[in-house]
């Protein structure tokens, strides 16, 4: 049963599916793909509007998942968000509503323009100031984390987890992002692999087709580990010592 964490599919909020006869398609998409549970995770960077955000997503979910149950389609749709870390989030509220399925992890991005690497260590304190582990979104993806290498390092020796996404590491962006997709992959700085679907035919979630085109070194069982073990142990709450640490070895 593999799990995608990190997936736009609910309609009209962000700038996923654009209505929802494509959020449906994407499930259709999953289903086909083996993926079983899916975490909504819209767009979140308005710190001051959590309320708003949480009724809109919460009310969509509910709406697809009984419009799920009623065509048959096996895939289950859990809440989260993917959250903008910026200056706003020290004058925030809880942000726990917004975390995966409920859990201590908050899936987190920085922005993919260079920004002040001096910024990224301070924001992500605060996430665990709050009680919070931030699982940093496509990290492979960041101009300044190519920049500034060190920072995932500093970020990981915080505690922080990583999510690389599947059409990097297929090397559909491109060869200088597709080697660090790989890289946190196999030297056991990222755990989880996720599609990060927006639609479905752009930016869609045939996770398959992208792992016929990962490099070898991304074994079938590291691919098991991260789209079900690792994702299955965020769902499941479980702390951060049951995730792997240093290079592939199972």
């Amino acid at each position: 049963m593999r799990i995608d964490l990190h997936c736009h599919l609910l309609w009209g909020l962000d700038d996923g599916a654009d209505n929802l006869e494509e959020t449906l398609s994407l499930c259709e998409s999953a289903a086909q793909n083996g993926i079983r549970v899916i975490a909504a995770t819209p767009h979140y960077a308005n710190y001051a509007k959590t309320d708003d955000f949480l009724y809109a997503r919460n009310r969509r979910i509910a709406q697809l998942n009984t419009l799920l149950k009623t065509r048959g389609l096996p895939v289950h749709v859990c809440g989260g968000a993917e959250v903008f870390l910026h200056n706003g989030i020290f004058e925030a509220n809880d942000l726990s509503p917004l975390t995966l399925n409920r859990s201590r992890y908050l899936l987190c991005e920085y922005a993919l323009q260079p920004f002040d690497p001096s910024i990224a260590l301070p924001l992500a304190e605060e996430v665990f100031d709050r009680g919070l582990v931030p699982i940093i979104a496509h990290p492979e993806r960041y101009a300044t984390f190519h920049q500034h290498p060190s920072l995932i390092a500093d970020l990981a020796d915080m505690g922080a987890l990583f999510q690389v996404t599947a059409d990097s590491v297929a090397g559909r962006l491109g060869k200088k992002v597709q080697r660090l997709a790989v890289e946190l992959l196999t030297d056991g700085t990222a755990d989880l692999l996720a599609t990060d679907a927006h639609h479905p035919e752009i930016r869609g979630n045939a996770l398959d087709a992208f792992i016929a085109d990962f490099p070898p070194e991304v074994t079938p069982e590291l691919v098991t580990y991260a789209t079900q073990t690792a994702p299955q142990a965020v769902l499941e709450n479980k702390p951060p010592d049951a995730f792997r640490h240093g290079p592939w070895a199972f």
